[in-house]
């Protein structure tokens, strides 16, 4: 069965289901993954895997396991990791790599800015944890498979993963094919399911930030930090006084103390001036680590 087929199956399947019954269903899937992902925080704390029970360093070459990829089983090799993607393919690897990120650090371990991959990609993240590394690629003609070409003729995309900075697998050393599953997650993220959508959860990035959260609800929330290359976001501000008014410089010294005291963001206290226009831009900060790109000559514009 094809994918058109099995969406279309899927689609009369859940139009059978009320959607009380669906939201039911989605509740319950939500607290299962909030309960697996505790688990795999706390079994990784330990160095265990929740998944196989085992430690982190064990290795069993006939039994991948997502914690492969942190690069502390003994005696797993690059070449074995083909077996890992071919089993679990690039959403649940992903989705493991996404948790184990946001178990460190919430949301700025994994730059998925759609404004920095390039616009002929469908798949272009980074994911960082400590000291390591891992990165994901697909360009759209990646997606339908180079069909002149030996190498990948199917469906596929590319991994890079890195340790210390050093690169352990490069994005040419394989063409990794994509799961039934996630075509599923394609199709998914492509709305051809009237009762379902995606949703990130605890495996969520900046990106999902900016998609769901308004940006006033998100001032809310901002924090100020003197350790400005750990920030998840960066807000500028422009103020401008309105017409027959000044701005006091006293009352942006005020504000920059109550900032340094309180640790408010400035994007919030500057609500408290009184004649002024206020202009608040956030953008990406440079907590977020910056995408790996397949060229090693092209880098993030400064």
């Amino acid at each position: 069965m094809d994918i058109d087929d099995r969406i279309k199956t899927t689609n009369e399947l859940l139009a059978r289901h009320s959607i009380e019954e669906l939201q039911q269903k989605a509740e319950e899937h939500n607290k299962k993954a909030q309960k697996d992902f505790e688990e795999m925080k706390n079994a990784l704390n330990k160095s265990f895997c929740s998944f196989c029970n085992q430690k982190i360093d064990s290795f069993d070459k006939n039994k991948p396991c997502f914690h492969w990829l942190l690069w502390e089983a003994k005696g797993l090799k690059k070449k074995d990791f083909p077996a890992l993607f071919e089993k679990d393919g690039f959403h649940q690897s992903s989705t493991y790599l996404r948790w184990v990120a946001n178990c460190e650090k919430a949301f700025v371990n994994i730059n998925d800015l759609v404004e920095e991959g390039k616009s002929s990609n469908i798949i272009d993240l980074t994911i960082r944890y400590k000291n390591l590394e891992w990165s994901f690629v697909c360009s759209k003609n990646d997606r339908i498979g180079h069909k002149e070409k030996h190498e990948g003729k199917q469906p596929h995309y590319h991994f890079q993963m890195k340790k210390n900075g050093n690169v352990i697998i490069n994005y040419n050393g394989f063409h990794l094919p994509f799961t039934d599953y996630d075509d599923f997650c394609f199709a998914v993220s492509a709305g051809k399911f009237e009762r379902l959508r995606a949703s990130d959860g605890r495996a969520a990035g900046v990106q999902t930030i900016l998609d769901t959260v308004e940006s006033e609800k998100l001032i809310d929330t901002m924090n100020y930090t003197n350790n400005t290359e750990e920030a998840l976001f960066n807000t500028d501000i422009l103020i401008e006084a309105k017409e027959g008014h000044t701005i006091s410089g006293d009352d942006i010294a005020d504000l920059i103390q109550e900032r340094n005291q309180t640790g408010v963001s400035m994007a919030k206290l500057v609500d408290k001036l009184k004649n002024v226009k206020v202009a608040k831009i956030i953008s990406p900060g440079p907590g977020i680590p910056e995408k790996s790109k397949r060229n090693a000559n092209r880098s993030r514009k400064k």
